[in-house]
């Protein structure tokens, strides 16, 4: 992680542990309080949350796991897949001795977060913060588009994405974002109120760091896309925050209302445009974004 990154997070240190299958990982550490385990997305790394690491340490104590192939964790070439992630973050507590802690998941980080509860249910989970990801990001091709907007799927070829990542970073964010994936990403990332501030400083950390790891990184975006998560949803049972950008590429409005509709106990925050409410909303209005995560615990605090 770049050191400009790293500056913005006094008091966080590096941490490493190995994962059941041999590889070496890392996470930052630092806070106070109940253990918060914060799970990235694709292909970012906690630089993304440097801007409320500071803040939310104040009051629990944070374990942000980077995930293999990315940043300063390991880049094996095996493991590529989301149930993996889960049960890497698995092995993360295993080894920092954490019995139960809140999760908090961006983007793909979110889906990470599915795959622990299906494969280790919610026992270890004590309340849950989800922001700004569908639950199944590919599409049934008869299912009708209005069908497709509730699930907050795409029409795109992911093999066609995979393949472009394959070969360049940049072929493949042009296959994603111009190619219908993303239809509405060119005009939210432009849009000088949904984009701007911080999140151009996250950017900056990938574009530095990740050249290399595309390829194989391309997997795991595969994986993400094609794996249909959406049953698991209705049996999510723990307080839950579900955070979403107003004038986000990556979620439907439709979709919005059915994480309200489906997740039974849940309070939904959206960030209209002018709050910065695209996908980076956590960088770009961080004040905002760290009084409801706040608040949120607070309200369900035992």
């Amino acid at each position: 992680m770049l050191e400009e990154m790293k500056n913005l997070m006094p008091g966080f240190t590096d941490k490493f542990f190995t994962t059941n299958d041999g590889v070496k990982l890392h996470y930052l550490e630092g806070g106070t309080g109940e253990p918060l385990i914060l799970t990235s997305g694709w292909p970012t790394t906690p630089c993304y949350f440097a801007y409320n690491l500071p803040e939310l340490g104040r009051h629990y104590h944070i374990y942000a796991l980077e995930n293999r192939g990315t940043g300063e964790s390991e880049k094996p070439d095996h493991g590529y897949r989301v149930s993996r992630t889960a049960m890497d973050v698995y092995n993360m507590m295993q080894a920092a001795g954490i019995e139960k802690a809140i999760f908090m998941g961006h983007s793909m980080g979110c889906a990470t977060i599915y795959e622990f509860i299906d494969l280790f249910g919610q026992d270890k989970i004590d309340r849950l913060i989800l922001v700004d990801q569908p639950a199944w990001l590919w599409s049934n091709p008869e299912d009708s588009d209005e069908e497709v907007a509730v699930y907050g799927g795409h029409r795109g070829n992911p093999f066609e994405l995979m393949n472009g990542f394959r070969i360049s970073a940049e072929e493949g964010n042009r296959r994603m974002y111009g190619e219908g994936f993303f239809p509405t990403a060119e005009a939210s990332m432009s849009n000088n109120t949904a984009t701007g501030r911080n999140a151009e400083k996250m950017d900056n950390e990938l574009r530095v760091q990740f050249p290399y790891y595309f390829p194989t990184l391309s997997k795991l975006q595969f994986d993400l896309f094609v794996t249909d998560m959406r049953d698991i949803i209705p049996h999510i049972s723990v307080p839950t925050l579900f955070i979403a950008g107003g004038d986000s590429f990556a979620i439907t409005h439709e979709c919005i209302d059915w994480y309200r509709r489906t997740i039974p106990n849940c309070k939904m925050v959206v960030f209209s445009r002018e709050e910065y409410g695209n996908h980076s909303m956590m960088a770009n209005n961080p004040e905002k974004f760290n009084y409801e995560v706040l608040q949120f615990l607070t309200e369900t605090s035992k």
